[in-house]
């Protein structure tokens, strides 16, 4: 085999090493997680659980919280959570995402606003913070757990709660 054609295998298995790495890296792109957010927001408002089918990573075990309660793996968040709240007018608002990066695991941290109104025509506002992790599964982001809390919005109140 002359020195040109081992040359040329070489940068052939070269780039096809590349190429593969490179489909394992996970990318670092913010807008990314921010889109898969903004899916998942108007699939709650909307009461459709297709994107959280598409963006959440459904394996045995899970649990999305909010607010003390808790679902158990996706088709319970979507069956009894996501589809039922269609009917109370939802508007859920997510602002200062911050997006962070460590390996193939990213975290998104919201704040978010609720509002709705109960089949008893209670009027729900709330204020709070969310957050959403992601692992890098098969090429792209899935969320793997959630986590969320709010309270309650008070007359005059401008700013967000934090302590």
């Amino acid at each position: 085999m002359s020195l040109r054609s081992i040359t040329a295998i070489s940068l052939a298995l070269s780039l096809i090493g590349c190429a593969t790495a490179e489909l394992r890296t996970p990318n670092q792109d913010s807008a990314a997680l921010e889109a898969a957010l903004e899916n998942i927001r108007l699939g709650w408002e909307q009461g459709d659980g297709a994107p959280f089918y598409a963006h959440f990573l459904d394996w045995d075990g899970a649990r999305y919280i909010e607010g003390g309660g808790e679902n158990l793996g996706l088709e319970d968040l979507v069956v009894n959570h996501v589809e039922p709240e269609a009917e109370l007018s939802l508007r859920l608002g997510f602002s200062n995402i911050q997006t962070h990066f460590e390996g193939s695991c990213a975290w998104v941290v919201v704040d978010t606003e609720i509002q709705l109104t109960t089949p008893d025509g209670r009027e729900i506002h709330n204020r709070g913070h969310g957050t959403y992790i992601f692992r890098w599964v098969d090429r792209e982001w899935k969320i793997v757990h959630t986590q969320s809390a709010s309270s309650p919005v008070r007359t005059g109140e401008t700013d967000t709660h934090s302590h």
